[in-house]
């Protein structure tokens, strides 16, 4: 057998596993957490679009319009700005995958011609000394076992250079074939973007529109609206370092049923998935609807105030009460008094007796549908 053929053999084949190894596309984790974050800001919006809709059937006030499309609006500028994100790591993530189908292709050419030169050179070598004259030709037991063993090695090394190249050829044509799913896949992301830009114009347009026939007092009321979620939003990024370790009322959960609204004789009317709105009359009083522990009381510039109370990880948040008759730190009962209603412009524009109440889990952030829990 000749140097050349085992030279070529040898250099051949360590270099080939490093080529089939390099080519092998690693998927980002990344892209696939864009992914499920981008859907979930999708499901939210759908949900919006849902709750705009039945607003519009039902003929709800402007300014619960104004609020609900203002929340559509925010969910698709995050949805957009999430799924651009998304377009760019798959942007990404396809160009690398392009070069390591340029560099395999060239591997597999390049080991191809190598296993090309290795038939030509094992036929020559055939032609001119066959296997059979090789081991005969031996100067003793001790040569002609090491011929056998090289024959050997030359058969194996040739066998696995074959099916290394199959192996690459197959892995080419799977790189391609998912190569073309990202680029079909980043050209309907590229559509839906499009599209959600111009529903995001079409929302501003309309919002605009209903903003613009609001009366005066509607347009404080949406702003008071506006102001109070903000403070609300500020306020429960605390929450969870607050209810950390928190054993009292920790029997509370979204399974529990049947519990009194906040506010005796009171009326609640759904404003959003986990906040409602609770008008009574004058003085009424506001009770805790689980026993708890008081974490936080924020006083505004209006002299309303929010009570935060912790069941376990979730907390019930009572705003716009006039007077208060817990302090942070205070353990309370179920039913207990906490303060009383405060008396204001509503979303609505007009002017009652009215507190908003909501349920925030502190662990999940997933938001709860209070209207669930109490009596029907």
């Amino acid at each position: 057998m000749s140097k050349l053929l085992r030279h070529i053999l040898m250099v051949a084949t360590p270099v080939l596993l490093l080529l089939v190894n390099v080519a092998v596309a690693q998927k980002a984790t990344s892209v696939t957490e864009q992914k499920s974050r981008v859907e979930q800001y999708k499901r939210d919006l759908e949900k919006t679009k849902r709750e705009v809709q039945e607003l519009k059937k039902q003929k709800g006030s402007a300014t619960q319009r104004v609020a609900t499309l203002t929340k559509q609006m925010n969910l698709r500028t995050s949805y957009i700005a999430e799924t651009e994100r998304k377009i760019d790591l798959l942007t990404i993530e396809a160009d690398k995958l392009d070069k390591e189908i340029d560099s395999l292709a060239l591997a597999l050419k390049h080991n191809k011609e190598i296993y090309a030169e290795v038939v030509r050179v094992a036929y020559r070598n055939y032609a001119a000394n066959n296997t059979t004259t090789y081991l005969l030709s031996s100067t003793g037991i001790s040569d002609a076992t090491h011929r056998m063993v090289n024959v050997r090695h030359i058969a194996e090394q040739r066998a696995l250079l074959a099916e290394q190249i199959r192996q690459q050829g197959r892995r080419l044509v799977s790189m391609r074939q998912e190569l073309r799913t990202r680029r079909t896949e980043l050209d309907s992301i590229n559509r839906s973007l499009e599209q959600e830009h111009r529903e995001l114009e079409r929302d501003c347009d309309e919002a605009k529109q209903l903003y613009d026939k609001l009366s005066a007092d509607e347009r404080r009321a949406l702003k008071e609206q506006k102001r109070q979620q903000k403070q609300l939003e500020e306020a429960t990024k605390e929450l969870r370092k607050l209810t950390d370790g928190n054993k009292v009322g920790k029997g509370f959960s979204t399974t529990s049923k049947d519990l009194n609204l906040p506010v005796e004789g009171g009326k609640a009317e759904k404003i959003q998935t986990n906040m409602v709105k609770i008008t009574g009359t004058k003085n009424s009083s506001v009770r805790s609807i689980y026993e708890g522990k008081v974490v936080r009381i924020i006083t505004d510039n209006t002299n309303h105030s929010t009570v935060m109370i912790a069941h376990g990880h979730y907390v019930s948040v009572y705003s716009h009460l006039s007077k208060i008759s817990v302090k942070e730190g205070d353990v309370v009962k179920r039913n207990q008094s906490i303060g009383t209603i405060g008396i204001g412009v509503d979303h609505k524009g007009t002017m009652s007796a009215y507190m908003q109440f909501m349920i925030v889990n502190t662990e999940s952030n997933a938001p709860v549908d209070v209207m669930d829990c109490f009596k029907k």
